[in-house]
């Protein structure tokens, strides 16, 4: 066996391990959820029923309800994203108390999406910090049950939504003008360009791929990550109300005991994932181009 067979085949061998648990811990579940989505599966026993749970999933009206709820949340990420932006420029530019402040900003994102939660429902419920506070600057015409009502409810979850993806953004973008030559911003500042015009001109442009990069992981995030956010906040109250697919694919497991139309419900959401992924790749080649 000649050297290039030989490094060929070890190299082979040295990935073996690693596909091998990537089959076992995420190919069989992939496969067994896609399995059971034809299946009135109670957890144990599986009757095939074909496209039953698809045909449920898309006729009973609930889909609909769900993604306009994860869309709530994915037009909230340009926000955050801007946000982002203004205080990562003020970091870099060493704003007064920069050292402080960098560490504060990154702190909520060391905490988990339930602490984060339960924190801002402590703050937010009826009898919380916050309408105890406007209480006392009488304010209480403001005061509502900022959790059970519908747009106060979502206003509270993209609040903790921010408040926790600020640092992290802070963090990515801090990376990319790590990458843009200072030389770029002296002599825009020699030309007359004010704060705003280096914004716009150069920085923005020079972190497109950064952009993007923040924006696909933050769309995932909105569609396969919220469940910590609205199990410890609202619980997907009122109602169905504030319940995104995949707090519902939770639901019907392990509430009703669904586990056939919450497989049914997984795929959906994978496929929808896969497919908004597919357009931002396309969109950032586009971009970058």
């Amino acid at each position: 066996m000649n050297l290039a067979k030989r490094e060929h085949w070890l190299g082979c061998f040295s990935v073996l391990p690693a596909f091998v648990l990537l089959a076992i811990f995420m190919g069989y579940p992939i496969f067994n959820t896609f399995y059971h989505s034809f299946t009135n599966w109670d957890g144990l026993n599986a009757d095939w029923i074909g496209l039953e749970n698809y045909r449920d999933i898309f006729t009973d009206g609930q889909i609909w309800k769900l993604l306009r709820n994860n869309l709530i949340f994915l037009i909230s990420i340009p926000g955050i994203l801007f946000i982002s932006l203004i205080v990562t420029v003020l970091l870099y530019e060493e704003v007064a108390g920069w050292k402080f402040f960098r560490s504060v900003y990154y702190l909520p994102t060391i905490l988990s999406a339930v602490v984060v939660g339960f924190l801002m429902k402590t703050i937010f419920s009826q009898g919380g910090n916050f309408n105890v506070l406007l209480r006392s600057l009488g304010l209480e015409s403001l005061i509502v049950d900022w959790l059970n009502v519908v747009p106060t409810a979502f206003m509270v979850l993209i609040f903790c939504f921010y408040w926790q993806t600020l640092g992290q953004g802070t963090l990515i973008f801090l990376s990319g003008m790590s990458t843009i030559t200072t030389d770029m911003f002296e002599a825009a500042r020699i030309d007359g360009a004010g704060w705003w015009q280096r914004l716009w001109r150069i920085t923005i442009p020079s972190l497109v791929p950064t952009i993007f990069y923040f924006t696909i992981t933050n769309v995932i995030f909105v569609f396969v990550g919220l469940f910590g956010l609205i199990y410890s906040v609202t619980g997907g109250g009122p109602g169905y109300e504030t319940t995104p697919i995949d707090y519902m694919i939770y639901l019907k497991a392990f509430t009703t005991g669904e586990f056939g139309f919450a497989s049914a419900l997984s795929v959906v959401l994978f496929a929808i994932v896969i497919v908004i992924s597919w357009i931002q790749l396309r969109l950032s080649d586009k971009w970058s181009e």
